[in-house]
């Protein structure tokens, strides 16, 4: 049970911190500022970027929090049951709760769809979009195995199947993690001056 909620929770805090920091790690090399050569159409594609990074990080709240109730929950059980009959139904009753969980956060993240693309004409316009990109096909990845994660607990029978979906979990999200990692590192150094119109 450990390592089930483990796993799971790796895969909400992974894809939590890339809604979270986008924006700031995209600017980083650049005033937080609109200056007064910023144009409108940055500035509003900024505001949007933010607003978007703000939903994925009150989804992932959302989901955590879900975990952790259902993780106390789980304690409270335990700590009543005076039979295996009983710490197999509190098990069992965790498990549900977690494949709930994730089958949320998913629809939801599957809801918000894609971040506004950065306007076109502007210094960090084509090194936004390939970050954004990067990002995207991250959550893509990770969302998929944890379909794919629920599908599977709901269908298993035994122990033995149940720990081949975890360990496919976690296979799956070490993949993603790694080909994020390297369309991160090719990327190259963060844009100059973004947002300021292209020479």
């Amino acid at each position: 049970m450990k390592k089930l909620m483990k796993n799971v929770t790796i895969a909400g805090a992974l894809v939590a911190s890339l809604g979270m920091v986008a924006p700031s790690v995209a600017f980083a090399s650049g005033s937080t500022t609109t200056s007064s050569t910023t144009t409108s159409a940055w500035a509003t594609f900024r505001t949007s970027w933010s607003a978007y990074g703000q939903s994925l990080k009150a989804i992932n709240a959302t989901f955590r929090t879900s975990i952790q109730s259902a993780h106390a929950t789980f304690h409270t059980a335990m700590s009543a049951a005076t039979d295996a009959t009983a710490r197999q139904a509190a098990s069992a009753a965790l498990r549900a709760s977690i494949e709930a969980a994730l089958n949320t956060r998913v629809a939801a993240i599957t809801a918000l769809g894609n971040p506004p693309t950065p306007p076109a004409g502007y210094n960090g316009t084509a090194w936004v979009a390939s970050f954004q990109a990067a990002n995207v096909a991250f959550r893509a990845s990770v969302t998929a195995a944890e379909t794919t994660y629920v599908q599977a607990m709901q269908s298993a029978t035994t122990t033995a199947q149940r720990q081949a979906a975890r360990l496919a979990l976690k296979s799956a999200i070490d993949a993603a993690v790694v080909t994020h990692s390297n369309a991160l590192l090719a990327l190259g150094a963060h844009p100059s001056k973004p947002g300021q119109p292209s020479a």
